[in-house]
Formats: C-alpha cells, sequence, structure tokens
C-alpha cells in the first residue's frame, strides 16, 4: 500500500509539472505598468527582459507564446520567423510600425495594440505643444535659467481665433478638435482625412477639406496619422511650400509623417516660423540626423516621445493589451487586433463546431480529389448564414492547404496564403434550407474550371444532435462522421459488394465501425430515387488504417470503380 501511495504522489506531483509547464509564456520585452504585468501573470509565465536586440530578441523568443513591446523594441521578419510558438504580438500603444506586421500576418501571427488607451493623453500632448509653440515657453524658460530677462524676446501669438489644420481626423484628431474648438481654444478648425465621416466633422464643428485646400489657410498643423507607405512623406517640400510663412508645424504621430530634411530646409529659409515634434523618423535619432538638427534648432520646440506618457494612459494601455493576450491566449477574440477581422468571442464560440467541421471538409476534399486547386466556392446555409462566417471561410482555407503548406493557417494569414496558392474563395449564403436547420456545402470546378457544362466536386456536411456528418459526396448521398481512418470506394450497386469488400478488410485485421451506402441524389435521377445496378458510394468507418495490400486487393475487385482511403 505505501509503494501505491508513492507511485500516485509521484503521479501528482508529475501531473501539476506538466500543468505548470503547459501555461503559456510571456516575454514583455519593453517597461509596461506593472498593472498589466499582474494582470499577465494571472494566465501565463511573465519574463520581463527589457532592451533587447533584434538579434538578441530572435535568440530567446522561440521560448515564448507571446511578446509586448512599446515603441522601443524592434520585432523583425527575423524575430517572427525565430517564433516557433508565437501567437501573439501586443504593442503596449497605438503604432505599430516598430512591427513588420506584414511577416506576422504570413506566419499566422497575431498583432494586437491599444488603440485607445493613450487617446487622451496623446491629444493633450499635441495641445501642450499648441501652447508652447505659440508662446514660445521653452525658449524662454531656457533664457530665464541663463539668468537672462527677454520679455520683448519672446513675444508670442494668441490662439484665438487662429486656423487650426487638422491632418487625420481620428480618436485623436478628434479629441484635439474638441479642446481647440470654440468650447475650448476657440480655434477655426478644418481638417484632412479622406476617411472622415461628415456627421463626425460636424459634430466636431470641422470644416472637411484635401489637404492641398487645407494647407494655405493652417495658421497651425498638427499631424494625426499613422505611418503607412501613403502617409510617409505627406508633410514634404511641397505641402511645406504652400503654407504660410506665419505657420507652425505640430507632430505627436509617428515619425516619418514630416519629411525631416525639407521640414528643416523650410526653418532655414525662414518658409515656415515653427514647429514642434514629439516623434522622429529613428529614435533617439542619429547624430548629424536632420532630426538632430531639427532637435537643437531655436525655432523648434521637441520633446522625446512624450505623447503616451502619463501615467494614466500607461495603467490604461498595459490593462488594455494585457486583457487581450489573456483573452487569446484562452482561445477568444482581440478587440485590437491589427491584422485579422475583428470576431466577437461569441461570434466564434458558437461557429467553432461549424469551424471544426468546414475545415474538416477542406482536408476530404484534398484526399478526395488531389490536384490543382483554384476556384472554391462555400455554401452556408441555415441559422449559421446570420452570423459573421468569415471564421468558416478560414477554416476552409486551413482545411484545403495546411497539408500542402507549411505553414500553420489561421483568421490571420487564411487571406494572404489563400492570395499566394492562387486559390479564390467565394462565399455565398443562404438564411434557410429545405431539408436542414444547417448545412455547410463546398463546391469546386475540376482544376478550377469554371466550364458551367463540368459537374463540380461537391461535399456537403451538418451536425445533428451534437455529430458532424457528411451527407453528400459529389452525387452521391451520404451519412457519416468525418473522423478517424475511411474508406471510400464508387462501385455499382449489386449484391455481395459489401460483403467482398468486408472479406477483404476482415483478412487484414480492420475492424468496420460505421458502414454507409449512398446512393446518387434523387435529383440527378430524374426523380427516380434510388435504382438498383446503378452507381453508389460505400464509406467505411474503420478503427485501423488498411495495409496497402488490401487497398490492391479491394481495387481488382470487380465492380468498383475507384477506391480512396481518407484519414481525418
Amino acid at each position: 500500500m505505501a509503494r501505491q501511495h508513492n507511485t500516485t504522489t509521484a503521479s501528482i506531483e508529475t501531473r501539476e509539472r506538466d500543468l505548470i509547464a503547459e501555461r503559456p509564456r510571456i516575454l514583455v520585452a519593453d517597461p509596461i505598468a506593472a498593472e498589466g504585468v499582474d494582470l499577465l501573470r494571472t494566465v501565463a509565465d511573465v519574463d520581463e527582459r527589457h532592451g533587447l536586440s533584434p538579434d538578441r530578441l530572435a535568440t530567446l523568443i522561440p521560448d515564448y507564446d507571446a511578446l509586448v513591446v512599446r515603441s522601443e523594441t524592434r520585432v523583425t521578419a527575423a524575430v517572427i520567423a525565430a517564433g516557433t510558438r508565437l501567437r501573439v504580438i501586443a504593442r503596449a500603444g497605438v503604432g505599430v510600425d516598430n512591427i513588420d506586421v506584414e511577416a506576422a500576418s504570413r506566419r499566422g501571427v497575431l498583432v494586437v495594440n491599444s488603440p485607445t488607451g493613450n487617446i487622451a493623453a496623446a491629444a493633450e500632448h499635441a495641445v501642450a505643444l499648441l501652447f508652447a509653440l505659440a508662446r514660445n515657453i521653452p525658449q524662454a524658460v531656457a533664457s530665464l535659467r541663463e539668468g537672462r530677462w527677454e520679455r520683448s524676446r519672446f513675444v508670442g501669438a494668441e490662439l484665438r481665433g487662429k486656423t487650426l489644420g487638422i491632418v487625420g481626423l481620428g480618436k485623436v484628431g478628434a479629441e484635439v478638435a474638441r479642446r481647440a474648438g470654440e468650447g475650448g481654444l476657440g480655434m477655426r478648425l478644418i481638417a484632412a482625412d479622406p476617411y472622415a465621416s461628415p456627421d463626425t466633422a460636424r459634430t466636431l464643428s470641422v470644416e472637411l477639406l484635401t489637404l492641398d485646400e487645407l494647407l494655405p489657410q493652417a495658421d497651425f498643423l498638427t499631424v494625426h496619422t499613422s505611418l503607412t507607405a501613403g502617409t510617409r512623406g505627406l508633410i514634404g517640400a511641397r505641402a511645406l511650400a504652400r503654407m504660410r510663412p506665419t505657420a507652425r508645424v505640430i507632430n505627436t504621430a509617428r515619425g516619418g509623417v514630416i519629411d525631416e530634411s525639407a521640414l528643416l530646409d523650410a526653418l532655414n529659409a525662414g518658409r515656415i516660423a515653427g514647429a514642434a515634434l514629439d516623434v522622429f523618423t529613428k529614435e533617439p535619432p542619429d547624430e548629424g540626423s536632420p532630426a538632430r538638427a531639427l532637435i537643437a534648432h531655436p525655432h523648434v520646440v521637441a520633446t522625446p516621445h512624450l505623447g503616451a506618457s502619463t501615467a494614466e494612459a500607461q495603467v490604461n494601455v498595459a490593462l488594455d493589451v494585457a486583457e487581450q493576450l489573456a483573452e487569446v491566449l484562452r482561445g477568444g477574440a482581440a478587440r485590437g487586433a491589427v491584422n485579422a477581422p475583428l470576431i466577437l468571442p461569441e461570434t466564434l464560440r458558437a461557429l467553432q463546431p461549424w469551424m471544426a467541421l468546414v475545415e474538416k471538409l477542406g482536408r476530404l476534399y484534398i484526399q478526395l480529389h488531389p490536384g490543382p486547386l483554384h476556384r472554391a466556392e462555400l455554401n452556408i446555409a441555415g441559422e449559421i448564414a446570420g452570423a459573421d462566417t468569415r471564421p468558416l471561410t478560414a477554416a476552409l482555407v486551413k482545411g484545403l492547404l495546411e497539408s500542402v503548406s507549411e505553414a500553420h493557417v489561421n483568421l490571420v494569414n487564411a487571406p494572404i496564403l489563400a492570395r499566394d496558392w492562387g486559390l479564390e474563395i467565394t462565399e455565398t449564403r443562404c438564411a434557410t434550407h429545405a431539408q436542414y436547420a444547417n448545412l455547410v456545402t463546398l463546391e469546386v470546378s475540376p482544376d478550377g474550371d469554371s466550364n458551367p457544362t463540368h459537374i463540380p466536386h461537391l461535399l456537403a456536411a451538418t451536425i445533428a444532435w451534437g455529430a458532424e456528418r457528411i451527407v453528400r459526396v459529389d452525387q452521391y448521398v451520404t451519412d457519416f462522421a468525418p473522423t478517424g481512418h475511411i474508406l471510400v470506394c464508387k462501385n455499382l450497386d449489386r449484391p455481395g459488394m459489401i460483403g467482398r469488400v468486408g472479406t477483404i478488410l476482415g483478412d487484414a485485421g480492420v475492424n468496420i465501425g460505421h458502414m454507409d451506402v449512398g446512393p446518387v441524389a434523387a435529383q440527378l435521377t430524374g426523380g427516380r430515387g434510388h435504382q438498383a445496378g446503378g452507381e453508389a458510394l460505400m464509406v467505411l468507418s474503420l478503427d485501423d488504417a488498411v495495409p496497402p495490400d488490401a487497398i490492391k486487393r479491394i481495387r481488382r475487385t470487380q465492380d468498383i470503380s475507384a477506391i480512396t482511403s481518407v484519414v481525418l
């Protein structure tokens, strides 16, 4: 009894160690608020390692399921490729230009950020720089500290009645507008944003203009747009040349939106009166760079990327990304996903059984019809058609491609992988079905052939009483579970066929768990229903794999035209 007790105790201890080992691991590579770290520790083992170079990060990342960064750490394609366990990268802030989002998407790694946690802080910093720039506050402070009293040198400009041009009327831009408009500083507000809603602009008392229309009118220009290929250098030499020589420029958004060389030239030439910069193309700027020259310029107010640096904002973004990481690691959805569609957690939970079934349809198709694949249609009928069905399309891509692609397919990279493989997926939906409460159907034209006279391959499935069932394979009506080892035989529907195949499998020591013989669908036989002696599909669910020799014997059996061994 003592030995048995010791063995049991040892087993429990081993199980406890296994459970500990199963906990996800998170690497926090930049400092975030302690409240966020504490929340992460409730769902994972957390290591804080700050100031890592990309090379050092690449050596550490294979041991982690998630990575948390701010703006300091660069997450390169090489780092992402090294993260063999990596599932999610969280940016504790808004901008993700220090993360190779394209590389993450290709690897199926989710990238999330905190798009709302530091909105107030960023907007307030923009307004603070607006005041500092208008009233020469930093220069006056420096002069006074040096023992000089130079009131006449630092004559400023009032903001009331001036025109504020806002480039980017998103969340931060809108908050700046609320603070600077009639209810605040009394400024006239104009904005350039091709995606801004006219209703939103009217609510904020903002006049929407094109950028070319806005630039000549602005006394102050504040930038609140993300850094993309389309916005890099947006405020360059041409834009600055269109502005008044008394105008001043503010950037608390992303470095690179303003061309630093062009801004320096404009300031030196007197074509712009001043600038306030919180962000730079490279942070910290290199010695001898235009950014360094701007920081030292007498008409520039510069801060070291302090837009989100308030105690409140740091706690907000840390808790925000921690909550999202916890949800993702539990299998849920992230509200701040950068490279995946936002799917509500309750929608994902409701669709998960159907996602698994649609993935099996894709895997079944690939095994039944190996070869080129260019065009497929997923039809969703019934109550589930009313949900956001993008996860089902992603599941189909996973089932079709994961056996032929080394990539792990998920919601993040499914569209990219489909595109890379030249696979076009279309989706149709119908609220009802004549026979089933819910039905998913996959139709694929042979080799992508769109000729309407050619019959497409077809698979249809449903879930009845909690059980998955394949109810159609091409022209045959079926009823079998898509699980385990399955033998699919096309044969003439004649007496003795089942016995012949069963005898061969029995000789091979393979047990038949379930058998289904599917006739050609009635609508394809002119409504005549089952026709003895016609074609049929024999589907055998087996306890074990069929040995190759047994497959050969079945293939040689008279009246069997095709046989395929499937594993699901």
